[in-house]
């Protein structure tokens, strides 16, 4: 299923046409559906479910378990079962947290990230932070695909 114009246009909005990780304006840029894979329900295509992102990032995350704890670490990725609008997204290259809505966001503070973060995952969200921040994988795709 094709994600409807109307959600790009609102994700658009929302964040400009640029990717979540990178700061990137590229013709790779390709919906992320943070949760949910191929198929699945309309709801999907909520704008708070949709992110921009590279799709060579989109690729690695999709394929690696990893990786795909990286990007639950930031908000990228959502557990099924969780809103996608109580789950913070970090926009790298923003330095910021953000609550994601239909084409409109809220920037939140790092702690009520923090905090906000727990109270989905638990203590495993601790060490998966960890391991993401540890990893180094993020400031490194960005420089690979030009994002600073």
């Amino acid at each position: 299923m094709t994600t409807p114009v109307k959600t790009l246009n609102a994700i658009t909005r929302r964040d400009g046409h640029v990717c979540v990780m990178t700061g990137a304006d590229t013709d790779r840029l390709v919906p992320q559906h943070r949760q949910g894979g191929m198929g699945g329900p309309k709801s999907k295509h909520a704008p708070a479910n949709v992110l921009w992102l590279d799709s060579l990032l989109n690729g690695d995350i999709e394929s690696d378990a990893e990786l795909a704890n990286v990007a639950r670490a930031y908000g990228i990725k959502v557990p099924s079962g969780v809103n996608p609008e109580r789950v913070p997204v970090f926009y790298r290259h923003e330095h910021a947290w953000f609550l994601l809505y239909d084409d409109t966001r809220e920037q939140i503070t790092h702690l009520r990230a923090l905090d906000t973060m727990f109270a989905i995952y638990g203590d495993d969200y601790f060490a998966m932070k960890a391991r993401a921040e540890g990893s180094g994988w993020m400031s490194a795709a960005a420089r690979r695909l030009g994002g600073g």
